[in-house]
């Protein structure tokens, strides 16, 4: 007894197994995260030190070299590249494609703190990070209050960014612009001379005076409490108070004596602006394989909590976000996935010209695409661009299987067998072909979802999931197919209407055709086999000349432009050139936003521009118009 059988006989038991596909598909398609691209490992490390006032020579001798001669014998280690510059250092490891990162972090940790006790004492806590793509911002907002860029990033960073941190799925909230709170303590070398106050000294005692410190438990009869000796600073004026030492008459010299004490702000190291106006930015990243679409509604329903909070004036504008290209994306991919099927439908009918046995037939369609989200959700997958190609590529192979077994099904009817005999007999006949045919499928896709390499890691999931969609039609067809032509098809009758005639003569007419281009073929055996071998080279000489990237370019109305001023500029001195960019970017036909970070990468000589451009339908120029105009600015 083979399957098709055991499906016809147990109908029952056939359509809740087809249902249970169906709940369990619909189920993890709920779940599915829904990203741009699936999650890609590059095998590039960063390790970032930062030496704070050491020139690149002396980082070259005392950080980069040791470093370097550490990290050579780390197995896997492909090449390796540093870069020095003022303040700290970034090198560059790349690893073969098949090495574990996280051995590999863990070998470079090790190798890191055997020379650690090498490095200069103020050398900071190196920094290791590995390059992941879903470590870009997913969702960029521009702050903006009366009170000026310093408050508004004071503001920020103790209102918004903790309770952003809160919503599911964001890994990380950083703020760009501005600069944070800091109280200078400005020493005046001459009045320490004459005094004969050291450095040291003042350090020394400022340390001691601002501490707060456990003393203790004060114990009654019926409880006990912990006792703190509070010293911290409270006030600027506490500060310029303190007492740093006693001179000779007995006089107690302050701090506000000998220095200016003043309540002011750190040293801008990044500065962000919004359509030429100084803004506060925060940059969302989200947790790795957190779902992109989910972390952007959060962060936006969170903002509409937040913002009224936060007082008059206190206004947001979301600048970049991810989840509208994503959503863009899929909306495309659904709408292919619908036509396609639609049309796909329609020509089943069109051939068979029987309402029921293409009902039956379409039914493979929303089962095998459904119960593949099932499979989607067993192998951790999301909904992204390569997984909904597989599915929208998958369409018109889905309904293949079940049109084969459907047809060999009406062949059966037309010969005058019952419904059940003739699903039982028409699937037999054919299911070596079937079979043969999917699997010739399954041979196809298997393999491309486990090339090696970075293009590897991008097909696995577009060719899994278009095997699993494949095997999955190959069931259906073998069992939800004969059991309802079983139970719903009817014998074939002799009368049909006139449209049903009309569209029979057509077919009638192509086959008639056919049958005379195929005789004449065979007739010329030698001119068919020529032609073959002409139109073989020609598509090979045509294809070397076909020019080869990673993936089609997208057009998302948007240009990124790095500027990078000579080595040693200061960050005013790049603001100024940017803001001189800017009035030009923004002057260009249907640009709406300008955005630009100065000190990109805390590097005070580089700046970023986002140039944001009206949608495709409406702009006049193509993206590469605006990406010509960018690089000439």
């Amino acid at each position: 007894m083979t399957l098709s059988d055991i499906a016809i006989k147990r109908p029952v038991f056939t359509a809740m197994l087809s249902f249970a596909l169906i709940v369990i598909g619909i189920l993890s398609f709920t779940r599915l995260p829904t990203d741009l691209y699936p999650p890609v490992n590059f095998p590039i490390m960063l390790v970032r030190v930062i030496y704070p006032g050491a020139s690149p020579q002396d980082i070259e001798r005392d950080v980069t070299k040791p470093l370097e001669d550490a990290m050579a014998g780390i197995p896997g280690i492909d090449t390796m590249q540093s870069f020095t510059r003022d303040g700290f250092m970034i090198e560059v490891l790349k690893f073969e494609m098949d090495t574990s990162l996280d051995e590999a972090t863990n070998a470079v940790r090790d190798r890191i703190g055997a020379v650690k006790g090498k490095l200069p004492s103020s050398v900071e806590e190196p920094v290791i990070q590995q390059l992941d793509i879903g470590a870009l911002p997913v969702m960029v907002v521009a702050i903006s209050s009366p009170g000026g860029v310093n408050e508004t990033r004071h503001l920020a960073d103790t209102r918004l960014r903790p309770q952003l941190e809160q919503v599911e799925g964001v890994g990380s909230v950083e703020i760009l612009g501005g600069q944070d709170r800091e109280v200078q303590v400005n020493l005046d070398l001459d009045k320490m001379r004459a005094l004969g106050v050291a450095f040291d000294q003042i350090a020394q005692r400022i340390g001691i005076e601002n501490v707060s410190l456990p003393i203790g438990d004060f114990t009654s009869n019926t409880y006990t409490v912990g006792v703190r000796a509070e010293g911290q600073y409270r006030s600027v004026e506490d500060l310029a108070s303190t007492a740093i030492f006693m001179n000779r008459e007995g006089q107690v010299v302050h701090l506000g004596d000998i220095a200016d004490v003043i309540d002011g702000y750190t040293e801008p190291s990044t500065i962000s602006r919004y359509n030429g106006q100084s803004a506060v930015t925060l940059s969302v990243m989200k947790r790795s394989g957190a779902n992109t679409v989910a972390v952007s509604d959060g962060i936006q329903e969170k903002l509409k909590e937040i913002i009224p909070d936060l007082g008059p004036g206190v206004t947001s504008d979301i600048i970049v976000d991810q989840s509208l290209d994503i959503r863009a994306n899929s909306h495309e991919v659904w709408i292919a996935i619908y036509f396609g099927g639609a049309m796909a439908i329609l020509v089943i009918l069109f051939f068979l010209l029987d309402v029921r046995g293409t009902i039956i037939s379409a039914l493979a369609l929303p089962t095998s695409v459904i119960g593949t989200f099932a499979l989607m959700g067993a192998m951790g997958f999301s909904l992204n661009t390569m997984t909904l190609i597989a599915l929208s590529l998958a369409i018109g192979l889905l309904i293949d299987d079940a049109v084969v077994v459907r047809e060999s099904i009406t062949r059966r009817l037309e010969a005058g067998d019952s419904p059940a005999v003739a699903a039982s007999r028409g699937t037999s006949e054919i299911a070596l072909a079937v079979l043969a045919t999917t699997f010739s499928l399954v041979a196809v896709f298997v393999p491309v979802a486990f090339m090696s390499g970075m293009v590897g890691q991008f097909f696995k999931q577009f060719g899994l999931t278009m095997a699993a969609a494949v095997v999955l039609s190959l069931w259906v067809a073998f069992t939800l197919d004969p059991m309802l032509s079983s139970r719903f098809a009817a014998r074939h009758q002799g009368q049909r209407s006139w449209l049903v005639r009309t569209i029979t003569r057509f077919l009638d007419s192509i086959d008639a055709l056919y049958q005379r281009m195929l005789g004449w073929v065979l007739g010329h055996p030698w001119l068919t086999a020529g032609a073959s071998v002409l139109s073989f080279v020609l598509s090979l000489g045509l294809g070397s000349t076909l020019p080869v990237e990673m993936m089609p370019k997208p057009d998302r109305s948007e240009v990124q432009a790095d500027l990078e001023m000579p080595i040693g500029t200061s960050l005013e001195n790049t603001d100024t050139a940017a803001l001189a960019l800017e009035s030009k970017l923004a002057s260009l036909p249907g640009v709406y936003r300008v955005y630009t970070v100065i000190g990109q990468e805390n590097r005070p000589n580089r700046a970023r521009f986002r140039v944001k451009a009206v949608e495709a339908s409406q702009r006049p120029h193509p993206l590469s118009w605006y990406e010509d105009q960018v690089r000439e600015i």
